[in-house]
């Protein structure tokens, strides 16, 4: 059988995730440049082997894409190799250094065109990994408030323990175990209340709320009604479980110096095959919780 884990009964919210687009793909500097170099030769390779009369209606494209996937360290490069190329294309027998009069001036309009390309589209690629990450922290930030209120929604706002939203949620993870289930319950806790005010009821409702916590763990503690409490612990030997009772028993929340607030409690034992042998076994061990206390202090071992 396996192991009963707080890992396979509770199952938390996936975490939703902004969708990712190719402008927020990340590189390495020196992936960048090795990219952005094979994008500008495969073009520049293709507009000088078609002879394209006008290479840099091509090449434009390039310094666009890889400014776009790159940033400012792929456009540089890009930028470089393109305005490289230009030289090369318009000056006079390909030297690089003399151009006549008409071919320097689409030089300078080329620069001017690859430098403002070039900044434009890194600057909007910045601004949207900026926006995506703003986007993703507030994304986060949704995901753990949502995750708060779905814990507060599963708990018992005065003890601290889990309530009867969070028992129905659990059900199903406790099939296919041997379970110890417990039924606790305050005596006299209206007298309590009328007496001695509610906020003293409040106080000691705490007290076996945390007593509770501290014997079988939170995760199985339940708050079922006003004063009644639901423990369904399992996979327990049932002699742990008897020295957890006995210290139950031995810890009644005190009222005052001289007086305990008595607990009543029942329980049962059972291997759980579906639903309705838990809502059985609840039944009975609060059906024996019950006749506790009818014998008001007695209560029968003979099950454990």
């Amino acid at each position: 059988m396996e192991p009963f884990t707080t890992a396979n009964r509770n199952h938390p919210v996936t975490k939703p995730s902004p969708k990712t687009t190719w402008m927020q793909l990340q590189f390495s500097l020196p992936k960048k440049i090795l990219l952005t170099v094979g994008i500008m030769f495969a073009l520049i390779l293709f507009v000088y082997y078609f002879n394209i009369p006008n290479p840099n209606m091509i090449l434009i494209a390039g310094l666009v894409l890889c400014s776009a996937l790159f940033g400012f360290g792929g456009g540089l490069v890009a930028g470089a190799i393109m305005l490289g190329y230009t030289l090369f294309f318009f000056s006079t027998d390909h030297s690089f250094t003399r151009f006549t009069p008409q071919n320097m001036q689409k030089v300078l309009v080329s620069l001017v065109g690859i430098t403002a390309d070039m900044l434009l589209v890194c600057f909007l690629k910045q601004t949207e990994l900026a926006a995506f990450a703003q986007v993703e922290a507030l994304t986060r930030e949704l995901h753990l408030e949502n995750e708060k209120l779905h814990q507060m929604s599963l708990t018992d706002a005065l003890t601290g323990i889990r309530n009867r939203m969070a028992l129905r949620q659990d059900c199903n993870s406790y099939q296919g175990h041997e379970v110890t289930v417990v039924m606790v319950d305050l005596d006299h806790f209206k007298t309590i209340n009328d007496t001695r005010g509610h906020e003293e009821g409040d106080r000691i409702l705490q007290e076996v709320g945390a007593l509770l916590s501290d014997t079988f763990g939170a995760e199985h503690c339940y708050r079922y009604g006003g004063d009644e409490f639901l423990v369904i612990a399992p996979e327990l030997p049932k002699e742990e479980f008897r020295k957890k009772l006995e210290i139950l028993r031995q810890s009644e929340p005190a009222i005052d110096e001289t007086t305990k607030a008595g607990l009543s409690i029942g329980y049962t034992f059972a291997e759980l095959n579906d639903p309705d042998t838990l809502r059985t076994l609840i039944a009975n061990a609060d059906e024996k919780m019950y006749e506790r206390k009818r014998a008001r202090g007695s209560v029968s071992d003979s099950c454990v």
